[in-house]
């Protein structure tokens, strides 16, 4: 894309235009890379996540049958009304643990075991588990049995009238809003969600374009569903006031001459690429957490370099097997309530232990 500045006071603004043009190339470049990192982030995340459906799963699934009794035994240990609170809690945040990890190939049976849980709490207790710490992710739910007693039912708070579907959590992620398509067909003046294109010279380099692109001057099918496409795009980059993308088109579809921005809007040129490139990175982020599981895979597998990747991804595997070999000796151990609360003391020094280092990292 070709394109010069126009300058307000042509006689003394040479040294100001170059060191103009200077950013503008500097920020033209740092967006190139960012959109090409991004797009190979997306397919090594691609390949990550395979190698885990493909390599890790089956490991996770070999420790199903041991992990299936530690469960069974933690759940009956459970029962038990010598128990103490910060027990109870421990014991429910081991089971809780145990769950992710059978979730992760097996939700359905997660489920049945987070359900058989809670309705052995409520048949002993008469209300089922919960984790205290509200930050953390609830796999079992606020709701009661449906064989609740009336009385009790017209007593429960609004809260835990709010019960999810799905006892291991897999609900508690609510449905993305259905996303409205820019009425283009209404006319390209509709202002937009988030002003842009404030400019008066960018604004009319926007109308052109769109009187260029409206799909509704089209006969043919194909070719309109086509301008369709492109119309969307445009207005997309409108509302987002992504610029560059509107000058793209502006030079795909009006004319491929130089484009000459005046000053004024070269500076909001410049501002929107800025803008565009934070954006990238907090689409980034966005990609990750917005499927658990990739971020599962991200968390675990993913890195600056391949060789890096290989190496966590034998690490995990490592893990695994370790876990796998450490769960028979753990149900030996735990015969009694005196090993219970044992193990669940030590369960707890160590998630202490852990939370100092967090917090000498932080500081």
């Amino acid at each position: 894309m070709n394109i010069e500045i126009l300058p307000e006071h042509p006689d003394n603004a040479a040294a100001g235009i170059s060191a103009m043009q200077l950013h503008f190339n500097q920020l033209r470049k740092k967006l190139a890379r960012e959109e090409k990192k991004q797009q190979k982030f997306v397919m090594e995340m691609d390949a990550l996540c395979h190698t885990y459906a493909e390599q890790v799963m089956p490991e996770l699934k070999n420790n199903h049958g041991m992990l299936k009794i530690l469960m069974m035994r933690l759940i009956d240990f459970s029962t038990r009304k010598s128990l103490s609170q910060w027990h109870r809690e421990e014991l429910e945040a081991w089971i809780h643990e145990l769950l992710d990890q059978v979730a992760e190939y097996d939700r359905t049976e997660a489920t049945a075991i987070a359900e058989l849980y809670m309705d052995i709490q409520y048949e002993f207790f008469g209300k089922r588990a919960q984790i205290s710490d509200p930050d953390e992710f609830d796999p079992f739910g606020p709701a009661e049995p449906a064989a609740e007693p009336a009385a009790q039912q017209t007593t429960r708070s609004a809260a835990d009238n709010e019960a999810q579907s799905d006892f291991f959590g897999f609900d508690d992620i609510p449905e993305p809003e259905p996303q409205e398509h820019s009425q283009f067909f209404n006319g390209f003046d509709a202002e937009p969600a988030t002003p842009a294109l404030d400019d008066k010279w960018l604004k009319r380099l926007f109308r052109r374009a769109a009187q260029a692109l409206h799909p509704d001057r089209e006969r043919d099918p194909a070719r309109r569903l086509h301008k369709e496409q492109l119309m969307t795009e445009l207005l997309h980059a409108r509302d987002n006031n992504d610029m560059m993308t509107v000058m793209t088109l502006y030079q795909q579809h009006v004319t491929d001459d130089s484009l000459q921005i005046p000053e004024s809007a070269f500076e909001a040129l410049c501002a929107s690429i800025d803008d565009q490139i934070q954006r990238l990175q907090q689409e980034k982020m966005v990609y990750i957490y917005s499927d658990p599981h990739r971020a599962r895979v991200h968390d675990l597998l993913y890195a600056g370099t391949r060789k890096k990747q290989q190496q966590n991804l034998r690490d995990v595997l490592e893990a695994i097997r370790l876990i796998g070999q450490q769960i028979p000796e753990t149900i030996d151990e735990l015969r009694n309530m005196n090993d219970l609360k044992r193990e669940l003391r030590n369960r707890q020094e160590e998630h202490y232990y852990f939370m100092a280092e967090q917090m000498v990292d932080f500081y």
